[in-house]
């Protein structure tokens, strides 16, 4: 069963694919700041990898909530 969410489904299908690319960015970001995380080597070392840290975990909640959406869009 498709959710009525009041939108038409051509830009049902439009909004979806503006998300999937968001998401995949988002995910790509996400990567990157993991990656930078388990190899920052610097005499702050400790500082940037909270920071990194910090950044991965709010991306990955972006991409659940982007994903979510998606997923109910169709």
């Amino acid at each position: 069963m498709k959710a009525n969410i009041g939108i038409t489904a051509e830009n049902s299908k439009a909004v979806a694919l503006l998300l999937n690319k968001l998401l995949a960015n988002e995910f790509v970001l996400y990567t990157k700041t993991r990656n930078y995380h388990w190899n920052i080597e610097c005499p702050s070392f400790m500082e940037m990898h909270k920071l990194y840290e910090s950044q991965y975990n709010e991306l990955d909640e972006i991409i659940d909530a982007v994903a979510e959406r998606v997923r109910k869009i169709g």
